[in-house]
């Protein structure tokens, strides 16, 4: 579905009053500075200075990002996941595209998508859930994502984005941000696929890409839900479970060219599953909260 712009989204991005939107937005999120080593302290400055330039680079297009700074975090389980630091100046950017392409795109998003959408919160999938489950469907086809974020084919999220979004700049931009390479200590790393966790738009880009999983799983008529890349299909019963686990598995991997992981992903009763850190009691039909296993908002 096509979206007709009445002006260039660019300019629209490219505002002042949006910059600077942005750069409150930016500003109070906080966070460690990227390669160049400009804080956000020194980011209102640096932005009053180098505005004007800015807009130029932005409107014809020849803005270009810096790599983003990865980082380890370590996960509970003694892996770690890797966020990517975008410079300052580049938050603000991404920001500013946000803020313009979000109300665009996300009223065409599945309402059984949860995760990083204003409005919406884990609170009302594990309602959803409880829902399913009260209506009969008790058993759970639970799909885990191999790295999913780093594994983002860029060409099909860009033919994906231009169902939403016809203008040429702004989807170059979105491009350039998608291919400019990781700095891991000293080593520069080219980025052909995936989106760093750790930057504004890395959220919407990923609902982007499985919003085409949720069509498919609503085109099925399977009751699911979604949250960023937790998703759980609710099914009446095993055998229906398992022929759900194939197919849908075989759809992830060859529409969406990402992997399941098989160790992780597996066919359970409702009661037996967590879900955002939360766990279906047998008896009560009430849920837990299980601080083990808590929904991750990156």
């Amino acid at each position: 579905m096509k979206k007709q712009e009445s002006i260039n989204l660019i300019d629209r991005i490219a505002s002042h009053r949006n910059l600077w939107n942005a750069y409150k937005k930016v500003k109070g999120n906080g966070g460690a500075p990227g390669i160049d080593g400009i804080t956000v302290d020194g980011l209102k400055a640096h932005l009053i200075k180098y505005e004007e330039p800015l807009k130029r680079k932005l409107k014809d297009g020849s803005y270009q990002p810096q790599p983003v700074k990865r980082v380890a975090i370590p996960k509970a389980n003694g892996s770690k996941r890797y966020l990517g630091i975008p410079c300052v100046l580049d938050r603000v950017v991404q920001q500013a595209i946000l803020q313009v392409i979000q109300p665009i795109i996300d009223p065409h998003f599945s309402d059984k998508s949860f995760g990083f959408r204003k409005g919406r919160n884990q609170h009302q999938a594990i309602a959803l859930a409880k829902k399913y489950y009260e209506e009969g469907y008790r058993t759970v086809v639970d799909c885990d994502l191999k790295s999913y974020f780093d594994t983002i084919h860029h060409q099909r999220l860009r033919a994906y984005l231009e169902e939403f979004i016809t203008d040429k700049i702004v989807l170059k931009l979105i491009w350039k941000f998608l291919r400019s390479g990781i700095l891991d200590k000293d080593i520069l790393i080219e980025t052909k696929e995936g989106t760093p966790q750790g930057g504004p738009l890395s959220p919407i880009l990923a609902n982007v890409y499985l919003n085409k999983l949720d069509r498919e799983l609503e085109k099925r008529g399977h009751r699911f839900i979604r949250y960023a890349d937790d998703f759980v299909i609710y099914v009446k019963s095993p055998r229906a479970g398992e022929r759900v686990m194939t197919s849908v598995k075989n759809f992830i991997e060859d529409e969406l060219g990402l992997t399941i992981n098989e160790q992780k992903s597996k066919v359970c009763g409702a009661t037996a599953a967590t879900f955002l850190g939360f766990h279906l009691q047998n008896l009560s039909g009430k849920w837990d909260t299980d601080q083990s296993s808590p929904p991750r908002n990156d």
